[in-house]
This record gives structure tokens, sequence and C-alpha cells, in this order.
């Protein structure tokens, strides 16, 4: 949603912001303490990130995104529902 970039800015350095990262752009940083590459693309006509990192790191990332979301009370959606 809106506040994806704001979200985002809790975990990472880098302006993820739509007027300093359109949609088409790609970054390597750290999320979470994680390398990571971040792509800022659509589907289904919903701005999205595409985060990108070692497999090993995984369960831990996704843990500290979820912890994040949970301050704005947001979700996962899941690809089905972003498809669908």
């Amino acid at each position: 949603g809106e506040q994806l970039p704001t979200l985002m800015a809790k975990l990472c350095g880098v302006d993820l912001r739509c007027d300093s990262f359109p949609v088409g752009t790609v970054v390597q940083t750290s999320v979470a303490r994680v390398n990571a590459i971040i792509v800022h693309h659509t589907l289904s006509g919903k701005n999205v990130f595409s985060i990108l990192s070692d497999s090993a790191q995984a369960g831990y990332l996704w843990g500290a995104l979820l912890d994040a979301m949970s301050e704005f009370n947001a979700k996962a959606m899941g690809v089905r529902r972003l498809l669908g």
C-alpha cells in the first residue's frame, strides 16, 4: 500500500519513495542487515517491491518484514491475492 516506502525505511537506508525509486528501478542494499536486491515493479496493476536475497537468510528476513508490517497493521497478501 501507500505506506510501503515508510515501512521499508525502517529496514533499509535507501529512499524507496516513488519520486526517488520509480517503477523499473533496481537497487542492491541491506534490508534488515541482509544483503538484498530490491526491484520496484507492478504486479496486476499494483506497485510492489520484489526483494531478492540469499536463501539462507530468507527465514530471518521474512520475520523482520512481518515484524515491520505489524507496526503498520499490514499483512502479507500472497501471490494469489495479487494475481486474483
